[in-house]
């Protein structure tokens, strides 16, 4: 995770919400469902390792090893754990039942569960892992993040995990004691729901709030509109277009953004920040962007949260304005910042984009464009982004605003 401030990443990072948990009868009952949606075990003993990962806009990317094949995952926390149809045939995984699962903005699909005889992440093993059918067909720049799928929860609570964003490492032990805890770390009671979803209460506004510890989204803070109502927000910022994007695919609507009086995690106060909220969320959501402040250990065996403070923990939000998604034929405008410099200069959702500050993609792929367009956006104070609209181009020249301030 990077060092830098968090100012852009809210702005640039899609919410990749968790596959949770609606699982309803098909043939079999939704216990019988449930029990291998949340099967793992945890082979390895007496032991400690550190696996390498890759932060990618705000996701954790780390090596998964299925069948001599290893591939990139993203780590969630929030998540059911997935494979590809491809993992699926080069495994020769069987699917066991077909279920109908809802991500977190509410989009349903009926997919495949399967269970992986044996995986593991860096030399830690694990067997008999519940898994669903997943290809992301729906939201193709999932697959710019990752080949593999997600790892869930399941395996998550089977050991111990300290994420350290300074030196880009999972700790990973059975025991919480061959792991260091570094001075001044505070312990966070954690619940588990039957999906083995991790809750914690964090204060938000003077008022004490559940919220999900899903590292499946990349922002720090996801509100639902209950919970914003009752907060009563403060001249929120509105989002055009569409709403967050999730493995089942992505909605039209609006998104909120506004800032927090107040966020307390444990006894650590994080200033100036932003929540999102709209319609279709869930649940109330902590995601990935603790790291930017926190090591973060999660031993969910013992329903616990360790928090090790490391960076400075005020934030300070810019854009210019929009936010961009993919397709499998172009990069397009996918918000619009209500009232801000993008929409105050002419662009629209669904434009596409050709050429940003010059950087033109040709010859590479989708995915290579969408991360080299985001650098730009997340580090520049000022842009040229030209676009095509039909048969027309355009060209707009963009300064970051700072609608917060």
């Amino acid at each position: 995770m990077t060092k830098k401030t968090s100012k852009n990443r809210f702005r640039f990072i899609l919410l990749i919400n968790t596959l949770a948990v609606n699982l309803c009868v098909f043939s079999q009952s939704p216990k019988e469902q449930l029990a291998i949606a949340n099967a793992a075990k945890l082979v390895s003993k007496n032991f400690y390792e550190e696996v390498p990962f890759t932060d990618k806009q705000g996701y954790i990317i780390i090596p998964v090893t299925i069948n001599t094949h290893t591939y990139d995952y993203i780590f969630d926390t929030g998540g059911f754990n997935t494979v590809t149809s491809e993992i699926m045939k080069n495994a020769n995984l069987l699917p066991l039942m077909e279920v109908e699962a809802g991500s977190s903005n509410k989009i349903k699909s009926k997919i495949k569960l399967s269970k992986v005889p044996s995986l593991q992440i860096g030399q830690t093993s694990f067997e008999d892992v519940g898994v669903f059918n997943f290809d992301f067909s729906v939201s193709p720049v999932i697959n710019c993040y990752t080949n593999g799928g997600l790892i869930g929860k399941s395996v998550i609570r089977e050991a111990v995990w300290q994420i350290d964003p300074q030196k880009s490492v999972i700790k990973i032990s059975d025991d919480l004691s061959k792991i260091s805890i570094p001075d001044k770390s505070e312990k966070i009671k954690i619940r588990l729901d039957k999906t083995l979803n991790p809750f914690l209460t964090l204060i938000i506004n003077g008022k004490k709030e559940d919220f999900m510890l899903d590292f499946g989204y990349g922002g720090l803070i996801s509100l639902t509109e209950k919970t914003a109502s009752n907060l009563k927000m403060n001249n929120p910022l509105t989002i055009e277009g569409e709403g967050d994007i999730s493995a089942n695919g992505t909605v039209k609507e609006k998104t909120f953004a506004a800032k927090l009086e107040q966020l307390s995690i444990g006894k650590t106060e994080l200033k100036n920040q932003i929540a999102y909220y709209s319609a279709s969320n869930n649940y109330n959501l902590l995601g990935s962007e603790l790291l930017k402040y926190f090591i973060v250990t999660l031993n969910f065996k013992d329903n616990e949260l360790i928090l090790s403070p490391y960076n400075d923990t005020k934030a300070d939000f810019e854009t210019f304005g929009f936010n961009i998604n993919l397709n499998n034929d172009k990069i397009y405008i996918s918000k619009i910042f209500t009232g801000l410099n993008a929409q105050k200069a002419g662009l629209l959702v669904n434009d596409e984009i050709i050429r940003i500050n010059g950087k033109q993609g040709s010859g590479i792929s989708n995915c290579e464009n969408y991360f080299q367009y985001n650098n730009i956006l997340k580090t520049e104070k000022e842009i040229t982004i030209q676009i095509k609209r039909g048969e027309e181009q355009k060209e707009f020249h963009l300064l970051k605003n700072t609608p917060f301030n």
